[in-house]
C-alpha cells in the first residue's frame, strides 16, 4: 500500500487529538489524523465539561455557544442519603452540558478546516517507532509515516504497549458508569440543573445527576470495589427519582449499565508522557481531573501543551530533547488541577453542608480544580 508522509501522526481524533491537529495545523505542519470511527460517534460521557473550556475553544477558533449546549449555573450538593444538602453560590457559569457526538464531530471538522488530513473508521493496527520517524499501520493496510506522533487513543489503548506507556498508570482506580433518558416531549427545567451527591462510600466517590429540559443523567464516580460500583448506581438512581432530582426511573438501565475504568488523575503517577518521537496526550495519559471525572478540559489542556512541544521539536535539530519538555509544561500548568483537593474528603463532608463558604470552595475544587 502506498505511504502517506505527514510531520505528525495523531492517533485518535477525540477531544485531545483534534486539539493538538487543530493548534498544529494552523501552525501550517501536515498532520495525519487517525481514529477507527467514522465521526459523528457515540461517546459515554456524563454529559458536562468545565467552563473554563471557553479558552481552549477560542484558541481553536471556535466559540462556546456553537459548539456546546447550554451553560449551567444552577448547582446543588446533596450527602450520600440525600437529607443534607448545600447551594455553593455560583455567580457565573460553572460549566457546559455537552452532547459528545456533536462536540467532537465539530473538533474534527476544525481540525480538517485547519489542514489536517483525517483517516477515520480505520485505527491504528500497528505502531514501529524508526530512527528518524513513525509509521502507523492502519487496519485497512494503508501506511502513514509522521516525524512524530502523538497517542490520543483513549483509556485502556494497548497502542500504549506498543511504545513502553503503561496500560494503566495509577494505583487507584476510579470505577464509572452512567445511565440516561430522553424526556419527550421536554419537561425538564428551562436551566440544566446539576445535583452532586457526594460521600457515597463515606470518602472520594461520588455520584452526579444532570437535568436538562430534554434529558436526564445519572453517573457514579465509584473509588472502591469494583463490584459495588453498579450496586451503587442502582441505588443512586432509586434516590434520584425519590427525591425528585430526575423525574424518570433509571434503575432497571443501571443494572445493566457499562462500568469503565477511569485513569482521573493518574497522569501524576506516570514518570513520562514522552517515548521516542513521541508524547501521550488526552485520557491516554490520565489527563482526567481527580476532584470531578472530568476529562474533556485536562484532554485539550494537555493537547494544548503537547502542541506546543511537538511545535519545538519540528523545529529543532535535536527534537527529542524538545519533546521532553512537555513533562514540565503539563506539570507545571495542570498537576494542581488534576489532583484530587488537598485534604481528606471525609473531614470535609459535614463542614460542607453546614459552612456556606465550604460549598462555595467544594464548587470551586469541582468545577475548576482548584484547592480545597
Amino acid at each position: 500500500m502506498p505511504e502517506e508522509v505527514f510531520d505528525v501522526a495523531i492517533v485518535g481524533a477525540g477531544p485531545a487529538g483534534s486539539t493538538a491537529a487543530t493548534v498544529l495545523g494552523r501552525k501550517g505542519y501536515s498532520i495525519a489524523l487517525i481514529d477507527r470511527a467514522q465521526f459523528p460517534r457515540p461517546v459515554a460521557c456524563a454529559g458536562w465539561v468545565s467552563s473554563k473550556v471557553e479558552g481552549l475553544l477560542g484558541d481553536l477558533g471556535l466559540s462556546a455557544n456553537g459548539v456546546l449546549e447550554q451553560p449551567f449555573r444552577d448547582v446543588t450538593f446533596y450527602n450520600a442519603d440525600f437529607t443534607k444538602t448545600a447551594k455553593p453560590r455560583v455567580e457565573t457559569t460553572v460549566g457546559y452540558v455537552v452532547e459528545r457526538s456533536r462536540f467532537d464531530n465539530a473538533l474534527v471538522k476544525a481540525a480538517e478546516q485547519h489542514g489536517a488530513t483525517a483517516f477515520l473508521g480505520s485505527g491504528a493496527a500497528d505502531i514501529r517507532l524508526q530512527e528518524s520517524s513513525v509509521v502507523v499501520t492502519l487496519a485497512d493496510r494503508r501506511k502513514v509515516t509522521g516525524r512524530l506522533l502523538m497517542l490520543a487513543s483513549g483509556r485502556g489503548s494497548d497502542l500504549l504497549d506498543r511504545v513502553g506507556f503503561p496500560r494503566y498508570p495509577g494505583t487507584n482506580p476510579l470505577w464509572t458508569a452512567q445511565v440516561e433518558a430522553p424526556l419527550a416531549p421536554p419537561t425538564g427545567p428551562a436551566e440544566p440543573r446539576v445535583t452532586i451527591v457526594l460521600g457515597l462510600d463515606s470518602g472520594p466517590s461520588f455520584g452526579l445527576c444532570c437535568l436538562t429540559a430534554n434529558r436526564a443523567v445519572v453517573n457514579v464516580n465509584w473509588a472502591g470495589d469494583r463490584d459495588r460500583a453498579i450496586p451503587m448506581l442502582v441505588e443512586l438512581c432509586k434516590a434520584a427519582l425519590r427525591e425528585k432530582v430526575i423525574p424518570v426511573d433509571l434503575t432497571k438501565a443501571a443494572r445493566t449499565a457499562t462500568l469503565i475504568r477511569s485513569p482521573a488523575s493518574a497522569a501524576l503517577d506516570m514518570d513520562s508522557h514522552v517515548a521516542k518521537h513521541t508524547l501521550l496526550i488526552g485520557d491516554a495519559g490520565g489527563f482526567i481531573s481527580a476532584a470531578s471525572n472530568e476529562g474533556i478540559y485536562p484532554a485539550m489542556w494537555s493537547a494544548k501543551l503537547a502542541a506546543k512541544a511537538i511545535d519545538a521539536a519540528l523545529q529543532s535539530d535535536v527534537s527529542q530533547d524538545q519533546l521532553m519538555s512537555f513533562d514540565t509544561l503539563w506539570r507545571t500548568q495542570m498537576a494542581d488541577h488534576l489532583r484530587s483537593p488537598h485534604t481528606d474528603i471525609r473531614f470535609l463532608l459535614p463542614l460542607i453542608f453546614q459552612n456556606q463558604p465550604m460549598a462555595d470552595r467544594m464548587a470551586a475544587a469541582f468545577f475548576y480544580g482548584e484547592n480545597l
